[in-house]
């Protein structure tokens, strides 16, 4: 069902403007009828019920080629309302892990024809129409058949995203980018291939692309995914921070950087212990 907003007008002679009734600010300087709605099928079953009650030679819309006296319609705003969604029960079976589920069609996960197409080598007659408890039974249902399908040796049809860059067993990657004439470095972390991350750094304003063979990217940790990603970072930043902190490009740890010897040994032994 739609709702629909909308408002009747009369073509004004705008060389004798009439003295009563309500003229409809703009540019035109119409007459307003009437304002109201009407809750119908569709579109055009409104515009036939605004036939019946206003006549054929109403126009949907105000143009050059009304002349005085003409009536149009203009549609303010339109409200859809799909009454299975609200009040329709359903029961269905989970397409992933296999519970039942009793429930209403707006809460019901579906797999979307792009997601299909993205992920499913774009297999509508086989995926369509398959309804899941969650959003991460949906996930795990499409990453699940996404190999199946690609083992079957079905052309792969998906955009490359960023999760294509990811691995799931390890944490990521320490890189350090340098800039060879300068001496300047930046430490940074990812958990994408670090190729991804490096191009992202391309597309900012810091990196001259005339001037890219200057820069050097290079990994000098790959995280194992028993530890923590953010402290092998900043452990890093403040270790290349000390060797030349005039060169260090990073502003985050480096307040309060360790100062001696002590603390470095044990800030490399607990680095040691992480990556072995």
């Amino acid at each position: 069902m739609v709702e629909i907003i909308y408002r009747i007008y009369e073509v004004a002679d705008h060389e004798n403007p009439p003295e009563k009734g309500c003229v409809f600010w703009g540019v035109s300087n119409n007459i307003e009828l009437t304002m109201d709605c009407k809750i119908c099928e569709s579109r055009e079953h409104f515009k036939e019920l605004i036939k019946d009650e206003y006549g054929d030679n109403i126009s949907f819309r105000n143009s050059k080629k009304l002349n005085t006296g003409d009536l149009y319609c203009i549609i303010i705003a339109e409200h859809c309302y799909n009454t299975e969604r609200y009040f329709n029960r359903i029961e269905y079976t989970c397409a992933c892990c296999g519970s039942k589920v009793v429930g209403y069609i707006d809460k019901c996960e579906i797999l979307k024809d792009w997601e299909i197409k993205n992920d499913l080598c774009n297999q509508l007659d086989k995926y369509e129409n398959l309804r899941f408890c969650s959003y991460n039974c949906k996930s795990h249902f499409i990453k699940r058949e996404r190999q199946k399908c690609l083992a079957d040796g079905l052309v792969d049809e998906s955009f490359i995203t960023r999760e294509d860059f990811k691995r799931d067993d390890i944490a990521g990657y320490i890189y350090k980018i340098s800039k060879k004439s300068t001496g300047e470095f930046y430490i940074g972390q990812t958990i994408y291939l670090p190729i991804f991350r490096w191009g992202q750094h391309l597309k900012t304003d810091r990196f001259d692309m005339k001037g890219i063979l200057d820069y050097q990217f290079e990994v000098i940790e790959i995280v194992p995914i028993t530890a923590n990603i953010l402290e092998r970072e900043k452990y890093y930043i403040q270790k290349y921070y000390k060797e030349n902190p005039e060169k260090s490009l990073n502003i985050a740890c480096t307040k309060g950087v360790i100062e001696t010897k002590e603390q470095w040994q044990q800030l490399n032994l607990l680095g040691s212990e992480t990556n072995g």
